[in-house]
């Protein structure tokens, strides 16, 4: 059987050092197709109050100190990312104990990997499975016990605070104070759209796969999708990373993504991609590939 190439644009900026959905959709090749993954940024970050992140990272994690923190809300790549540009500033020390006695909270294994390649203690990172904010704090209530020492979660500027308002409503017996340290700020990829456009362009009528990241990211790259999407012979499909952008898509594209990521991970959008393609077959374009 020839082996077919299919795009799949990814509308995220590519992770480094390492992009794991890169790594492992040009690793899994699905029956006579081959992912030749394309990042387009729709954001951009850059990072603010690094002063005050590597102050509390050497200052407040010893877990002797009664007024230390009692570990890290991590939920963004993003968060990872500032995270990663502070640790080789720390005094060896600092940098041990909070590699060895911090838990951290995560909502995804993907962050919880980086965090890991970071050097944090992997038996420390918690909550990989609970693929959401709201299970996270559940996750947390549950986990954390009755210490009394506050959670730091770092942030972007622009969040939904479900996890700290959570966690500090709870009842008193379980009620958890959170300090929140917003880390990075994000503003919209002027070249976004150009961008977007020229890689549907370049795709010709071939089956391509787009994939949406987050509710912001389905909101500004609406305008675009609206435009190729009218077309019931489009040889595009759209996948998103979970329930939550599934539900925006369809407020503001009146159409269901043709898959949903059980999880928010590579290997699981990867599989919900081989199974409607098993189910359903890809046959638009020029690419067919079915149980058929």
């Amino acid at each position: 059987m020839e082996t077919k190439s299919v795009p799949i644009l990814f509308l995220k900026t590519r992770s480094q050092p390492h992009e794991q959905y890169n790594e492992y959709f040009t690793s899994n090749p699905l029956d006579g197709a081959v992912f030749e993954p394309v990042f387009i940024p729709v954001l951009r970050h850059h990072h603010v109050n690094l002063d005050n992140l590597k102050s509390h990272l050497v200052t407040k994690f010893d877990p002797a100190d009664p007024n230390s923190y009692g570990g890290l809300v991590v939920t963004s790549q993003r968060t990872v990312e500032a995270l990663s540009s502070i640790i080789p500033t720390l005094p060896p020390t600092a940098l041990q104990n909070l590699f060895a006695n911090t838990k951290v909270w995560v909502v995804g294994p993907t962050t919880g990997s980086a965090l890991i390649g970071l050097g944090f203690t992997a038996s420390n990172i918690l909550g990989q499975d609970s693929g959401n904010g709201e299970a996270l704090a559940g996750l947390i209530l549950e986990s954390y016990g009755s210490r009394p020492k506050p959670l730091l979660f770092l942030a972007g500027e622009t969040r939904r605070d479900i996890i700290p308002n959570t966690l500090s409503t709870a009842p008193e017996e379980r009620n958890i104070v959170v300090e929140t340290l917003t880390v990075y700020e994000t503003i919209v990829d002027e070249e976004f759209e150009t961008e977007f456009e020229k890689a549907i362009g370049e795709t010709g009528d071939t089956a391509t796969w787009i994939v949406l990241f987050s509710p912001a990211g389905a909101d500004i790259a609406v305008d675009v999708l609206t435009k190729h999407f009218t077309s019931p012979s489009s040889a595009l499909y759209l996948a998103a990373i979970g329930p939550t952008t599934e539900k925006h898509l369809v407020d503001k594209l009146s159409r269901k993504p043709d898959v949903v990521a059980e999880k928010p991970t590579p290997q699981w959008l990867w599989e919900g991609i081989r199974a409607f393609t098993q189910r359903d077959g890809v046959k638009r374009g020029d690419v067919t590939v079915s149980d058929d």
